[in-house]
């Protein structure tokens, strides 16, 4: 059992502080994914885990023993980097076996364990290769296999496939969920790729300027995010935010964007719900497959015109105009013909997100 505990963490660069009071709990057995923009202190902190910097205050634990006084190769913790850092002069069989030849293991228990590791990750015939003759991919598995070979109590990764072209990087990612579903180990991953966090992650970590803004799976933070800043960057294409006003409106509630005066009907019960805010300081979110579009009138849709249309294969992402505001919708491809056509619209209730605008939270309306 390889369980991993922050408690309190927090980090500076001189006068900056990039980490911020980090509490997290990593299962035994967990893929983590760190996610953030450029900055946000996530390889930070998966190198203070690594040992490889030090922390100013707080604790990190290991199994329940603090390890933020041991150095990094106390730890029992394996790290892969976006580089592949191979030796050169090495074949990959040369390159995997280093680490056991370090604790000088015998040539026999090396030679298994070396055979065994790249059986599982399918390079058993790269093994008598130099580095200088394999694919960026391959490179990868290698430098993944000499992290795996003596079996860490975790595995830690920063970026790996970042330096990969899309297509090697999307057999990377299936790769790496293969290899950890098999192996089994608590694994800590750094991307600002949201593809790579969403397609790999138990739970997702999402870090902003050193803070910690959500912990949750996939599916939680995508349908519910915590704050604004998680609507605006899970996703692809991002969550449609707009400043909003809700009044009542024949039996319904009138949801406005844009400075459009007739707004979106929504149940009445939303103005219960909204504890104050109907009237100011309120965001509404909605990602672009709760933008519902037609092409004739009907009950709930209001008129819309078509701007910007970005075909993408199996649908298109269409921007709509309300009022002074764009609305991105996804459809169908080709179900609006180009650009300046009018077609109607109406918003899901249940899948529209409200926010304090002055706080950012999420106030958790659920219709």
């Amino acid at each position: 059992m390889t369980q991993i505990e922050l408690r309190g963490v927090q980090k500076w660069f001189g006068a900056v502080q990039v980490i911020k009071d980090l509490n997290l709990t990593i299962a035994d057995n967990e893929f983590i994914v760190l996610l953030g923009q450029s900055g946000c202190g996530k390889t930070t902190t998966l190198r203070a885990v690594a040992g490889l910097e030090t922390i100013d205050e707080g604790d990190i634990l290991i199994d329940g023993q603090k390890v933020q006084h041991l150095k990094c190769s106390d730890r029992d913790i394996a790290m892969v980097f976006q580089s592949f850092s191979l030796y050169p002069h090495m074949t990959v069989y040369e390159n995997i076996a280093f680490p056991l030849r370090a604790t000088r293991m015998a040539k026999s228990d090396i030679d298994t364990a070396v055979r065994e590791i790249a059986r599982v990750l399918r390079i058993t015939d790269l093994l008598d290769k130099k580095p200088s003759a394999l694919s960026g991919g391959d490179m990868q598995r290698v430098a993944i296999g000499r992290a795996l070979v003596r079996r860490p109590k975790a595995m830690l990764m920063d970026e790996p496939i970042g330096a990969l072209d899309a297509k090697l990087r999307e057999e990377m990612r299936a790769e790496i969920k293969r290899l950890h579903v098999k192996q089994g180990s608590t694994t800590i991953y750094v991307t600002h790729d949201q593809i790579e966090a969403m397609s790999l992650a138990d739970r997702i970590v999402i870090m902003h300027e050193g803070v910690l803004q959500q912990v949750g799976t996939p599916e939680e933070v995508y349908q519910r995010p915590a704050n604004l800043f998680v609507a605006q960057f899970v996703g692809s294409p991002v969550m449609n935010v707009a400043e909003t006003r809700v009044a009542a409106q024949g039996g319904e509630a009138s949801v406005s964007v844009g400075g459009v005066e007739r707004g979106f009907a929504f149940p009445h019960e939303l103005l219960s719900k909204l504890n104050g805010h109907a009237a100011g300081g309120l965001a509404l979110g909605i990602r672009p497959e709760g933008v519902l579009v037609r092409h004739e009138k009907a009950d709930g849709y209001l008129p819309v015109e078509a701007r910007i249309i970005e075909p993408l294969g199996s649908f298109d992402i269409v921007d709509l105009r309300v009022g002074d505001e764009v609305l991105r919708a996804r459809t169908k491809s080709g179900f609006v013909p180009g650009p300046g056509k009018q077609v109607f619209a109406r918003l899901d209730p249940a899948q529209a997100h409200f926010f304090d605008t002055a706080s950012g939270k999420s106030l958790g309306v659920k219709l």
